[in-house]
């Protein structure tokens, strides 16, 4: 065990011990919110509710035409207040020239030129420079807890219109769902995001909770799972195939209709919005990219008005996959996005000219569009398949992606030989909000997770010159190494003590401190190699110094269902000592 020292390493995000109170008690409705990269929704229930037939996925969004979800945009006004959100923050239908906004005189609050969008990506794992810009003075959890509030006041009027007497945020449990790769510090950031936004009334509370997106989906799939007959002992695999992210998680179904994790939980950013990027590219392919870069840059709303409403009901949507299925499409850029012609320049635009801006698109064409993006789905499928000690039973493809006819038709010609049962449950876009809502009513349906991170302490021995680095002994002849308390890619049950005893490293040692980290390696040795990361401290007291070192703490951890537990318990006295984290486990 370390002494009392100042740290050395500054944590990756800063951890926040959660409340646990009997606020439980006082719970009315279960609110789940599926924020996500591309599109965000929410679904609720009542705290009785025992049918997940009867969770509500809410289907009415400010000027959307989209059904259980809109899209996770911000525009602000040039005070940088929220001037939209949703779909009408996106997109912007074409005007005809000739008319000017008789308006346009008015003193109103303007829209800055672009919307904000993939903010959430902020909170992944890309490199810096591959995330998403923000507007001068604002940063990346500003603009998440604007978007928040804006659900908020949504969800809170839906809501008080169904129950008049709820009180929100007092008698609400929110469950928020999270990618299952991102980095561990998502839910204390959210946590925070949401306090501010006002979808919770205390930082701290234990009113809030989370769930992986892939977790969700499976819950929703355990009730479903039922026609297809999965008996307890099988696994099923499902794959969330989203707009921004593709998520997968293998469940085995146990006796007691609980489940446990039978693979470590994986994802990549391969969702939908990677085809719309490959249809600019091919128009970039025939018209000039500079010129669709321009676009991009001076219209955008134009831009996505071409995407959401011209290519993805076209065209993305009804595509199969099947040569007798497709009609050749015609894409008139001077009716769908005349503004593009004043960038097309040189042979590119002579050609355009020559065909009247009427553009071709074959099969061959869209289905070049999909085919990356689902070549990548495939490997993660792969994968969990490759890593599962077991015979798969069934994989549900749920998320809005899992709608298209193609991808489905490419995964079940890859996979049908190995795997029994390959299905779409009804309204997959709404799988893990539904789940997410089944898990704040049934929390302990989740029986074991698998461990994404390796976890121990720091701990201070005599250094050892026939073992240790002589770089990394300290004045006192005495060496920091990480102590492994539990490897990644274990099985753990939910809240499973995994305990250990130590001592203190000096006789007249009064305060003990424990420092936990956690890293993806297995075979780590030292908390500050490459990739190690502070999670927190629990700090004892061990005021008695009578026994010198011969003093034993028993330190634990738990793993709950998206936080870590750290325990200490002083032998001697008997004084417990607890905290907990929230984590991505």
């Amino acid at each position: 065990m370390a002494e009392q020292h100042k740290p050395q390493y500054k944590p990756s995000y800063r951890n926040v011990p959660i409340k646990k109170t009997e606020e439980r008690d006082n719970i009315v409705v279960v609110v789940a919110i599926d924020f996500g990269t591309t599109f965000s929704g929410f679904a609720y229930a009542h705290i009785t509710e025992k049918d997940l037939s009867k969770v509500v996925t809410n289907d009415a969004w400010p000027g959307s035409q989209y059904g259980f979800k809109t899209h996770t945009v911000l525009q602000y006004d040039d005070e940088q207040q929220v001037f939209e959100w949703g779909e009408p923050a996106l997109m912007k239908e074409p005007e005809p020239r000739r008319k000017k906004d008789k308006r346009s005189k008015e003193k109103r609050p303007t829209a800055q030129s672009d919307p904000i969008e993939l903010f959430k990506l902020h909170l992944s794992v890309l490199k810096e420079e591959d995330k998403p810009a923000l507007p001068d003075g604002m940063t990346y959890r500003m603009v998440i807890t604007d978007y928040l509030r804006e659900l908020r006041k949504l969800i809170k009027e839906t809501l008080i219109r169904r129950w008049p007497d709820v009180q929100f945020p007092e008698q609400v449990r929110l469950i928020m769902s999270l990618p299952a790769e991102w980095g561990p510090g998502t839910p204390g950031i959210l946590r925070e995001c949401a306090y501010m936004a006002g979808l919770i009334a205390d930082r701290h509370t234990d009113q809030l909770d989370f769930t992986t997106e892939p977790e969700a989906a499976a819950l929703y799939c355990i009730e479903i799972q039922k026609q297809y007959k999965i008996q307890p002992g099988e696994t099923y695999l499902v794959v969330d195939c989203g707009g921004g992210t593709v998520d997968l998680t293998a469940r085995k179904l146990l006796s007691d209709n609980k489940l446990d994790e039978a693979t470590v939980r994986t994802g990549d950013l391969c969702g939908s919005t990677f085809v719309d990027r490959e249809f600019l590219n091919f128009l970039g392919d025939v018209l000039g990219h500079d010129s669709i870069e321009k676009l991009k840059t001076k219209h955008y709303r134009q831009m996505q008005y071409l995407v959401h409403r011209v290519f993805c009901p076209r065209i993305k949507f009804p595509f199969s996959g099947k040569q007798e299925d497709f009609r050749l499409v015609e894409l008139d850029i001077e009716r769908e996005c005349a503004v593009l012609k004043d960038y097309v320049t040189g042979e590119a635009r002579r050609r355009a000219e020559q065909d009247d801006w009427l553009i071709e698109i074959d099969f061959e064409s869209v289905k070049k569009m999909f085919d990356p993006v689902i070549d990548r789905i495939i490997g993660l499928i792969e994968h969990q398949l490759r890593s599962l000690n077991t015979r798969c039973s069934a994989m549900f493809l749920v998320g809005g992606f899992s709608e298209s006819k193609y991808l489905v038709n490419r995964v079940k010609q890859t996979f049908d030989a190995r795997v029994p049962t390959i299905a779409v449950p009804r309204s997959p876009i709404a799988a893990v909000v539904r789940g997410a809502v089944w898990y704040g009513l049934n929390v302990d349906y989740i029986n074991g997770r698998m461990l994404k991170w390796t976890f121990g302490i720091e701990i201070k021995p005599i250094f050892d010159p026939k073992k240790d680095p002589r770089d990394k002994r300290r004045d006192d002849n005495r060496i920091y190494k990480f102590d492994k308390i539990v490897e990644r890619d274990t099985l753990v049950k939910i809240n499973k003590p995994f305990p250990r005893t130590y001592y203190p490293v000096k006789t007249d040692q009064t305060k003990l401190v424990f420092r936990i980290f956690y890293t993806d390696k297995k075979d780590a040795k030292y908390p500050d190699e490459p990739g190690m990361k502070l999670l927190g401290e629990l700090e004892v007291t061990a005021e008695d110094t009578e026994n010198g070192l011969n003093r034993p703490v028993e330190f634990s951890l738990r793993f709950g269902n998206m936080e870590v537990k750290a325990s200490a318990r002083n032998k001697k006295t008997n004084k417990v000592y607890k905290t907990s984290f929230n984590l991505v486990v």
